[in-house]
Formats: structure tokens, C-alpha cells, sequence
């Protein structure tokens, strides 16, 4: 059931994609700003307890109607899975904005790819005078991160025993992560960020194994063992280390060079020097990270057929 219910969603998801403004993710949002405005205190006690009242009646919900349908209607458990995964996966979400910016590059189209970045990014950043490189090195570090959390992270919490729920478990925790910081008390935007992290850590990791194996494996493990100072973000650090390595570019910022006293250490242990691997990123590259996802994604999907076969036959 778990292969097929990705499966369909997948292909639902292709033929009529779910926008950034569906009705679910407002009411969500909604959702969400209810826990900042009733709960949230600026205590520790407070942050905590917000994320529980945010989190735990959705996944209760939806976790019930799987059970009970399971138990007296599988066919129905089985659509009802197909529809919860279909509404919280949004590939298209981030692929149509890559896609665009990756089209008006082609057409030599700098000012639309930098217009078309800042509305994906959002307000934090400034596009108007980047250049073509450094609007494709965003636009694959975006995608690459975009993949993770709409496709790959809900495909691992619906593999768990979940189901349906861990993945509306996985979604409001990732859009608790981003929304709260800028609107909520410190303690409650470190509540959901560190909640975000634990429920994120695992699938983290083997969305970079899942790059690694799909693409160039050795320059991806090479990019997650050294490259992860790059980025702030530590989850978001082993996606884009192990995305640069597998496409073979150079994403984030340039490795600062090791101080006098570091390079002598590192001479006398006979430690290699860590440099940056891959070319610079250009047009290709964006076809490239394309192609990457999609071979993941078909890899992921094998692993679970697999998987699902294994259990029939046992």
C-alpha cells in the first residue's frame, strides 16, 4: 500500500499540483498563528506546549482515520492515504519556480531569473544585482533543499508506522520551523527549530545518501565530510554538501583559508588540504539537479517496492 499511495500521489501531484495558496496550507498557517497567539508566553514551558497543542491534534486526526479505515474499509484507507500524501508532498511547489528561473535563463533573461529568485526566496534577500552565477547557485541550493523537505522527508515519515499522520507531523513541524521565527517568542521559534531538527535528522541524511548513490558518490561524501561549514543551517548543510558533490559544482560560500597555524598542524598529521570540489555552476547545472531528484526520487521509490515485495513474500 505505502509503494502504490506514493506512487499515485506522485502522479496526481504531476497532472494537477497543489499552489503555495491551496486552501489546506492557509488553513494550516491559520493554525499555526493560533498556537503564537494563545499559547505562546515567551516562557520555555510556553514554546514547548505550543508545539505540542500545534502538532498533536492534526496528527491525532488524521491518524485515527487511518486506523479506522484500515480496520473497516482498506480501500478507502488506502485513498484516504493517497489524498494526504497528495496534499502535503508540493513538488511542484518548488520545481515550477526552478523551472521558470531556469527558462529565463535560457533565454538570456537575467533581470526575470533574478525577479523570479526574489519572489521564491522572499524578502530576506536582495537579487537586484546578482550575478548569472550567483542566481543559478541559489536557485540549485533552494531546489535542492526544496526536494528534501516536499518529497523526500514526507516520503520517510510515511514509510513510518505513522503513515498519513507523519507526514501532516512532518509538514507543520518544517512550516513551524520557518513561519515561527519571524513572528513568535525566541523560546518558541527555538522549540520548533529543535524539533524540527530531531524529526529531520535521520531523513536528512539519507536524502544525501540517496544524492551520493545517484550521482557522483565519492565528490558528495567528500562535499558532506568537509564541506558542511559552508552553511549555517546544519540540516540544510549534509542536503547541499552532498547536492553540490553528486551534480559536481561549487555551492555555498568559499572554504575560508586554514590559518598558518592550522596549515602547519595539518602538514605535520599529514592531513590532505579540504578544497572546493566541482565547476562553477551554470545553466547546465540546473538541468542537472533536475535530473538528480528525479533519479533519487526513483531510487526511493524502488527501495520501497522492494521493500513492499519483501513483505508479501514473507
Amino acid at each position: 500500500m505505502t509503494f502504490f499511495s506514493i506512487l499515485f500521489a506522485l502522479i496526481a501531484e504531476q497532472y494537477k499540483p497543489v499552489e503555495k495558496d491551496h486552501w489546506l496550507r492557509r488553513f494550516l498557517e491559520n493554525w499555526l498563528d493560533l498556537a503564537v497567539k494563545n499559547v505562546d508566553t515567551g516562557s520555555e514551558g510556553s514554546g514547548r506546549l505550543a508545539c505540542l497543542l500545534a502538532f498533536a491534534p492534526p496528527v491525532i486526526v488524521v491518524l485515527l482515520i487511518h486506523v479506522v479505515l484500515l480496520a473497516t474499509q482498506p480501500l478507502l484507507a488506502f485513498l484516504w492515504n493517497v489524498l494526504v500524501v497528495y496534499l502535503f508532498l508540493g513538488f511542484r511547489q518548488f520545481s515550477h519556480p526552478f523551472t521558470a528561473i531556469h527558462e529565463a535563463l535560457m533565454e538570456r533573461n537575467l533581470d526575470e531569473a533574478r525577479r523570479l529568485l526574489s519572489e521564491w526566496q522572499g524578502p530576506g534577500i536582495n537579487t537586484d544585482t546578482m550575478t548569472e552565477s550567483e542566481v543559478i547557485r541559489l536557485a540549485l541550493e533552494r531546489g535542492i533543499v526544496g526536494a528534501h523537505r516536499h518529497v523526500f522527508g514526507v516520503i520517510f515519515w510515511f514509510m513510518l508506522p505513522l503513515g498519513p499522520a507523519g507526514v501532516v507531523l512532518y509538514r507543520l513541524a518544517d512550516m513551524a520551523a520557518q513561519r515561527w521565527p519571524a513572528q513568535a517568542s525566541l523560546s518558541l521559534a527555538q522549540a520548533s527549530s529543535k524539533f524540527f531538527y530531531v524529526i529531520d535528522w535521520l531523513p536528512t541524511r539519507l536524502t544525501a545518501i540517496g544524492f551520493a548513490i545517484v550521482g557522483n558518490f565519492e565528490d558528495a561524501i567528500y562535499g558532506w565530510r568537509y564541506h558542511l561549514s559552508k552553511w549555517g543551517n546544519n540540516l540544510e548543510a549534509v542536503i547541499l554538501a552532498s547536492g553540490a558533490g553528486a551534480l559536481g559544482v561549487r555551492l555555498g560560500a568559499p572554504l575560508p583559508e586554514p590559518s598558518s597555524d592550522e596549515a602547519l598542524r595539518m602538514a605535520e598529521a599529514g592531513e590532505p588540504p579540504i578544497i572546493d570540489l566541482g565547476l562553477e555552476a551554470s545553466v547546465r547545472s540546473l538541468r542537472s539537479a533536475v535530473g538528480l531528484v528525479w533519479r533519487a526520487v526513483i531510487l526511493w521509490l524502488v527501495v520501497i517496492a522492494m521493500m513492499t515485495i519483501s513483505t508479501w513474500l514473507g
